[in-house]
């Protein structure tokens, strides 16, 4: 088989050559549908040819607003194959916070399936594109140069106005080339895609493998909160690979994801701190090799790494690592002058990885990429993490915090103050003060205290306030309030006595389920059903009607296996996000009714297709060749 290697290919390119090498391997499928090679490339070329017709230009950007699905990574790839760059975003999200992003990005064109559709619904449907009969894009390869742009993420937006990060090519063909230098994914290998395609961590995991010949698995939406489910659907099929964010990575331990790692050749895990007792778990589960890895969305993907040995589980937080190829790292003081070994500073990192900057923000870029004074290339650029590290004798990098107020809550990059400003915004507040809370190990969570301006309004309803400003994660899960913020000398807030306070009184400032209406049982089967599935994911009994999932303290990974035990429990599909538009047992069983009844009145329409039982999982071992 002859796969080039990355260089001056795009990521179309790799898959094209793959597919000339071994049309009939299985290139995607999740675990009852099977796309080849030779069928993957030609439904991307049938959607690439229909986006052109829509507008869609070589260097333009196509907006994605989809659910985890085979045909969200097959369109993903038809982006690609019209010349374009994919600028993804989470069916899940804030509405208010896409659209508004959605429309400073001005991409060529946005397409959605039916849930991204709710929150865009001038998108063009995922289902309508490249239906045969279309013209064809033509074998040859697209117009992607390594000095075009390959995705659009944001970041940095706790608040409504997440910065888009412009990522060309060039990085990606470096990050992609390094990754086969020290973990190769090859034919016998197997992905599996669980996360979501709006973290860059999760570019890799899609798109490497079929650049080089492997088969990604796409876990179906919200498995990911449910481990056991997660880690059966892993060994079913024969998974070699995966990538955890550690918070996840320890809930999927916790809840007996266990075995999953059991068979895997490499555990990637990234995106947050890494502490020494997660990485003894990993051990105890897995005999695979283990990396941790770093890289801001600013910089492709993971530019440090670092190989993990059992020695590391000693550790309180073990090493980011040494530079990837092509990367320069530098651990500057406040001055921009380098520091000792050993000493701390700011990490700054240059080269090949770089984004463009941030789109229509030069200021913005202007004050995070900055000229490189140590490469000698002329136009050569450093990028601010705002991370602070020191750096070994041996060249390894350890990562110590922030040199801002800058926290990551579920691999989110979270500011407070974002949080803070957006709480003051509310009629009923005066001031608002957002501190990060440690938790078990690298968890995280958020803690508001606020001062009203008269009659302190309830934590849920600032929550839902909340939820159409700021990321999902970015939601305090617990509200205090105050008749004035604790102050220093100076007349700053006192954070250090906000976190004692925090840490104090985090149980008794958590809201209760009745904190609106006075109890009152369910009274319908769907009402009982999904107080039950509460009860279970909260640990809780007697819910009523009344009782809020907000209020609870769910959050954006609860509202996903909640989604998913509702689904196997009334066979409907349901968006996720739904739960914040109808928070209590009672309206949230109407959403459900309403579900189950469109859903009956579709099975029972005239000429409806009978949906004939699949049977069973596509076993993926070394042999995966098969048709379309």
């Amino acid at each position: 088989m002859n796969i080039r290697t990355p260089g001056e290919e795009s990521v179309w390119e790799m898959v094209r050559a793959v597919a000339d090498s071994q049309p009939d391997a299985i290139a995607i499928t999740d675990g009852l549908d099977r796309v080849t090679f030779a069928g993957l490339i030609a439904e991307a070329e049938r959607i690439g040819s229909a986006l052109r017709g829509l507008g869609v230009t070589p260097g333009s950007v196509v907006a994605i607003c989809a659910e985890r699905s085979v045909r969200q990574v097959v369109t993903a790839l038809g982006v690609f194959a019209a010349g374009a760059a994919i600028a993804p975003f989470d069916v899940r999200a804030a509405a208010a916070t896409t659209r508004r992003s959605v429309e400073r990005l001005r991409p060529a064109l946005a397409v959605a399936d039916e849930e991204g559709r709710a929150v865009l619904p001038d998108a063009v449907a995922l289902d309508d594109l490249g239906r045969p009969g279309g013209s064809d894009v033509g074998a040859g390869p697209s117009n992607q140069a390594p000095g075009t742009l390959a995705y659009v993420l944001h970041t940095s937006g706790s608040l409504g106005r997440p910065k888009p990060v412009l990522i060309p090519h060039s990085a990606v063909a470096n990050r992609f080339a390094w990754g086969q230098t020290r973990y190769p994914l090859g034919p016998d290998d197997v992905v599996a895609y669980y996360g979501s395609l709006v973290f860059d961590c999760t570019f890799w995991v899609v798109f490497a493998p079929l650049c080089f010949g492997s088969t990604l698995l796409v876990a179906p939406p919200g498995i990911e909160a449910e481990p056991e489910k997660l880690a059966d659907l892993v060994v079913r099929h024969d998974v070699t690979v995966m990538h955890f964010v550690p918070s996840l990575l320890r809930e999927f331990l916790a809840g007996g994801g266990g075995p999953g790692l059991a068979g895997l050749r490499n555990v990637l895990i990234a995106g947050e701190r890494l502490t020494g007792d997660l990485v003894g778990e990993v051990f105890a589960a897995s005999s695979g090799q283990v990396f941790n890895q770093y890289g801001p969305t600013e910089a492709c993907i993971d530019i440090l790494t670092w190989p993990l040995r059992p020695g590391d589980t000693d550790a309180d937080a073990v090493p980011i690592g040494r530079p990837i190829d092509g990367v320069s790292a530098h651990v500057l003081d406040d001055r921009g002058e380098p520091v000792p070994d050993g000493v701390p500073g700011e990490l700054h990192v240059g080269g090949v990885c770089l984004a463009w900057g941030y789109g229509a923000s030069g200021g913005a870029t202007a004050a995070a990429f900055r000229p490189d004074p140590f490469s000698g290339v002329p136009g050569a650029r450093l990028y601010r993490t705002g991370d602070l590290v020191s750096r070994r004798p041996d060249g390894v990098m350890e990562f110590l915090g922030r040199v801002d107020h800058q926290v990551k809550i579920r691999g989110v990059r979270i500011e407070p103050s974002d949080v803070e400003h957006a709480l003051v915004q509310h009629p009923g507040i005066a001031q608002a003060a957002v501190v990060a809370v440690p938790g078990v190990g690298e968890r995280m969570s958020l803690a508001a205290h606020v001062v009203p301006l008269s009659e302190p309004p309830k934590a849920a309803d600032l929550r839902r306030f909340l939820a159409d400003h700021v990321l999902s994660a970015a939601v305090p899960g617990t509200f205090a309030f105050h008749t004035d913020l604790p102050r220093l000398a100076s007349g700053k807030i006192d954070r250090r006595e906000l976190l004692r306070l925090s840490a104090e009184e985090e149980a008794a400032t958590r809201p209760t389920a009745q904190e609106a209406e006075p109890h009152e049982p369910p009274r319908t089967a769907s009402e009982r059903k999904i107080a039950e599935i509460w009860e279970s994911l909260f640990g809780v009994t007697g819910l009523g009607r009344s009782a809020d999932f907000v209020a609870l303290g769910g959050q954006s990974l609860l509202a996903m296996r909640m989604i998913a035990r509702v689904r196997a429990a009334f066979d409907v599909r349901i968006p996720a996000r739904s739960i914040f538009d109808a928070t209590t047992v009672r309206a949230f069983a109407l959403v459900v009714d309403d579900a189950v009844w469109s859903a009956g009145q579709s099975r029972s329409e005239p000429g409806a297709s009978a949906v004939t039982p699949s049977a069973g999982p596509v076993p993926l071992g070394p042999d995966r060749a098969g048709t379309p």
